[in-house]
């Protein structure tokens, strides 16, 4: 138990940015998303963490190694955060329901603004992935990085 406490505080003391930013972006896309979105990006995110934390020496090095990488992840992670809660937002203003934005798209009868809808869609879906691949990316070029 003493070598999986070590390992938890050696992956927080070393990718703190990278985790909070995973934090907020599952919090985020939990307001908006549908449920196997959300699943798989909890399961991108746990895996990522698994990753790291597996790849690392109590005490010794992480995702340090690759902080242009760490900045991107961040930066991307930030970006779909605020992205999200914009368009959550916008839906609260319309006073919709969350993530119904998402769903419209699809259904131009639904909403009078059928480019608005899209306009939604695609920045979200798009930011969102893009930053799960980020993510994932991370996770396998830090556990390379010796």
């Amino acid at each position: 138990m003493d070598r999986l406490g070590a390992v938890c505080l050696a992956v927080v003391r070393g990718t703190w940015p990278q985790l909070v930013t995973l934090a907020g972006f599952l919090v985020a896309v939990g307001l908006r998303f549908p449920g196997w979105f959300v699943a798989l990006s909890i399961a991108v995110t746990g895996a990522v963490v698994w990753h790291i934390g597996h790849r690392i020496e109590p005490g010794g090095a992480s995702a340090r190694h690759a902080p242009m990488l760490g900045a991107v992840l961040v930066g991307s992670g930030l970006a779909s955060i605020v992205l999200t809660l914009k368009w959550w937002l916008v839906e609260k203003q319309m006073q919709l329901p969350s993530g119904s934005l998402l769903y419209l798209a699809g259904h131009a009868e639904a909403t009078t603004n059928p480019s608005l809808a899209w306009s939604s869609v695609l920045t979200q879906w798009s930011s969102c992935l893009v930053f799960l691949a980020i993510a994932a990316i991370w996770a396998i070029r830090s556990g390379r990085v010796d």
